[in-house]
């Protein structure tokens, strides 16, 4: 089971699949602070059903200003099984008009260190463009967007050859705004275009390629 759950880790962070739901859509306000935890990753078969993977993150986020919060995850899934990984980033929002349609940008750095091997520090730069719009009332959301890795390395895990430096990813969610308590759902479709066979894992595509995600994202703010 433990060497099952380490393959389907190991399959996203060589794969770059998104193992988190786009963060902070709508920067917070400025001073407020925010906790968070996600679940949820790329749909694969497992014992003949699709299910996501069950990656799971906690965050800490703070507005600056009205317009930009900072944010940061530890991927706790990740680290039971000697992998340490973090994202780090900002959310910056571009406009928002008074008809409730806004945009944002969110560019950020994925960090991933395998414990007690040298060498296996790596770092990928990644960036989201949502639209947003508060399609019910104020001020719960609907959103979506795109979302972008980027590989500059020369080879894989394993020594392959790199072929593929841009992942393209698209997102649609919805974040239910309660008083101190938000509940983001996002749905992903990942690697756009990109065979996903041969693999570790079976991913749940549209014909051999990308993956489809799903993702809940808990937030207590103050």
């Amino acid at each position: 089971m433990q060497r099952g759950v380490y393959l389907l880790v190991l399959a996203v962070l060589t794969g770059l699949f998104s193992c988190a739901p786009s963060r902070f859509v709508k920067p917070l306000e400025k001073n407020q602070k925010a906790l968070s935890f996600s679940f949820g990753g790329p749909g694969i078969m497992y014992s003949g059903a699709p299910i996501p993977i069950p990656f799971s993150t906690l965050g800490y986020a703070q507005g600056l200003n009205n317009s930009i919060t900072t944010f940061g995850a530890l991927h706790f899934t990740s680290s039971l099984f000697g992998n340490l990984q973090a994202d780090l980033g900002v959310s910056c929002k571009l406009f928002e008009l008074k008809s409730g349609l806004g945009m944002s940008a969110s560019p950020a750095v994925q960090l991933a260190y395998h414990v007690g091997q040298t060498n296996t520090l790596r770092a990928w730069p990644t960036g989201d463009i949502n639209l947003y719009y508060h399609v019910f009332k104020k001020p719960s959301y609907l959103y979506g967007g795109f979302n972008a890795w980027f590989e500059f390395s020369k080879y894989k895990a394993h020594g392959e050859l790199q072929t593929r430096h841009l992942i393209p990813n698209l997102q649609l969610g919805y974040v239910l705004i309660k008083k101190k308590w938000q509940h983001q759902f996002e749905f992903k479709f990942l690697g756009l275009g990109i065979p996903n066979t041969p693999g570790v894992v079976d991913y749940v595509g549209v014909n051999g390629k990308g993956s489809m995600g799903i993702y809940y994202n808990l937030i207590r703010t103050f």
